[in-house]
């Protein structure tokens, strides 16, 4: 085992001495540091200054307060997409909520009142009370169950053997 010392005292006493512990012989270098944070701060100055560059030569490439839909074309000169529209687009007058308050209006409409779905297949619709009052009523309706082909083979051959099972029988 190595011996362990206690603090061993210098020669004139008045610090302790461990030849196990150790210190740098020389500090950092100050203008190193200055170095290294100068020449980063002129690299973040020269990125700055390109990027206002770049973002001044491609705004303005077009006028403010003309957007273009597509290359070479004004908003006014675009014809308007198909309904549904999204807001906000030139050429749209009524504000969102309007828009909104419409929209519940005709599908309370819709679920209040009566009307073809489809007039050439003779599909209509009811108002919903009508409808939930009609479900308590009957009840969901009830599918029928599919024919399978074996069943469906097997019964129109049982009928023709009865009907000769019972002319056989009547002779």
């Amino acid at each position: 085992m190595p011996e362990h010392h206690a603090h061993e005292t210098t020669a004139n006493g008045a610090e302790p001495v461990n030849e196990t512990v150790a210190f740098e012989a020389q500090d950092v270098s100050v203008s190193g540091v200055e170095r290294v944070g100068l020449g980063l701060a002129i690299v973040v100055l020269i990125v700055l200054a390109v990027a206002a560059g770049m973002f001044h030569f491609l705004t303005r490439e077009q006028p403010l307060g003309t957007p273009e839909i597509a290359a070479g074309m004004r908003a006014g000169e675009h014809p308007l997409p198909p309904q549904p529209r999204l807001q906000g687009l030139p050429g749209d007058s009524v504000p969102p909520p309007e828009q909104q308050r419409e929209f519940q209006a005709a599908a309370a409409a819709e679920l209040h009142s009566y009307g073809w779905v489809d007039g050439q297949q003779s599909v209509a619709h009811i108002p919903i009370e009508d409808a939930m009052d009609q479900l308590v009523k009957n009840g969901l309706p009830q599918a029928a169950p599919p024919q399978t082909a074996a069943a469906a083979q097997t019964e129109p051959q049982a009928k023709p053997q009865a009907s000769a099972a019972k002319g056989k029988k009547a002779q």
